[in-house]
Order: structure tokens, then sequence, then C-alpha cells
């Protein structure tokens, strides 16, 4: 995960995948992002817009939302085993400017390096097929709910974390990480249940 934050990081453009991208010190749109991680699987692709809304970005009014939006359209493509990642351009185009970046990363760099530190190939049975596609349908589910939640910001940050760790657990295969991931993503749902519940 260190690595892929490297990638992202404005202040070193020079890990980029695509070196004809703008200069990053003005800041990354989401498809140059996701160029920067490169083809390495769709569970990068999810991590990227996970990680940036577990970050306080997730605050800015519309972000849990568009990044609702990314993961859906990623995961889905995921899930029916699309070989080649296509994002629309409304959302392809956004960009996050090179200081929303930096503080992004420099919040995330921690709890990187930790999972970089105690994750390994563990239960790989849960995250292999078939029964990775439970996890991307879960993604889906989860991620569909933030648009209606931008009023708890704070609440979207500690689902897109639960995204994150099963999009982690997916590269790394590490079945325990995916299991955490599930935890975090089944009380999420609770919130949202006992949130309509309580409209009701």
């Amino acid at each position: 995960m260190t690595s892929l934050l490297d990638a992202l990081d404005p202040t070193l453009p020079e890990t980029g995948a695509d070196t004809d991208a703008p200069d990053a010190g003005h800041g990354l749109s989401v498809r140059q992002m996701l160029d920067r991680v490169g083809s390495r699987s769709f569970g990068a692709a999810l991590l990227v817009p996970a990680l940036i809304l577990v970050s306080p970005l997730s605050a800015i009014p519309l972000m849990p939302t568009l990044g609702g939006l990314v993961i859906v359209t990623i995961a889905t493509q995921a899930l029916f085993g699309t070989q080649q990642l296509w994002l629309p351009r409304f959302l392809s185009d956004r960009t996050l400017n090179a200081d929303q970046l930096c503080r992004a990363i420099g919040f995330l760099r921690r709890p990187a390096k930790w999972l970089d530190a105690h994750s390994r190939n563990r239960l790989r049975l849960l995250t292999a097929p078939p029964l990775d596609r439970l996890a991307l349908m879960a993604v889906i589910i989860v991620a569909a709910t933030w648009p209606f939640l931008e009023i708890l910001p704070m609440f979207t940050s500690v689902s897109a974390a639960g995204v994150a760790l099963i999009a982690f657990a997916l590269m790394v295969r590490d079945g325990f990480a995916l299991i955490a991931g599930y935890i975090v993503l089944g009380a999420s749902l609770a919130v949202v249940v006992g949130l309509i519940v309580g409209l009701l």
C-alpha cells in the first residue's frame, strides 16, 4: 500500500506510470491516479478512491458521492470480469489539487505502513474466485449508499475504510484483512438500516 501512495504522491511525479501526464504538482485527475497505479489489479483501482474517502477529504461536499460512483463503477466491472477498466468522463476528469492529495497521503501513510507490515497470504480461499465476487458485491452495496449519507461525512470515512480493507485484501490475498473489511461494512450497513428504520 505504501508503494501505491508513493505513486499518487504529487511531490514524487517520477513514480507515476504515465510519464506524459501533466505536472502532478498541479494535481491529478481520477484517470491519472488510476494510470499511476497501473494495471496491477481491480483491487488497486478500488483502493485509490476508497483511501481518498478514508482521509479527511471525505468532508468535501459531493466527495462521498463521486467516490461512491467511482467505486461502484469499478467494482461492477470487476464483478463481471471486464478486462479493460472504463470510467465515464464526468468521473475520470475529476481532479484533486496537489494540496488535497498531499494531505490525504500524509494522513494515510502511517496506517499504510502498519498494513504492509502485518499483511501476508492467509486464508487465500476467501479472496479467490468465486468467493471474491461476494466481496465485490458487498463493496457495491455499501458504496451505493454513500450519496445518501453526504450529511454524515465521517461515517463515510469509516465505511470507506471497510472498502479499502477489502480492496487491499484482494490485492495481497489476505483473508484476514478481508474478514476485517466485512466486519466494518456489516457495521456500516447496520447503521444505514437503523437510520432507515428510524425515519420510517
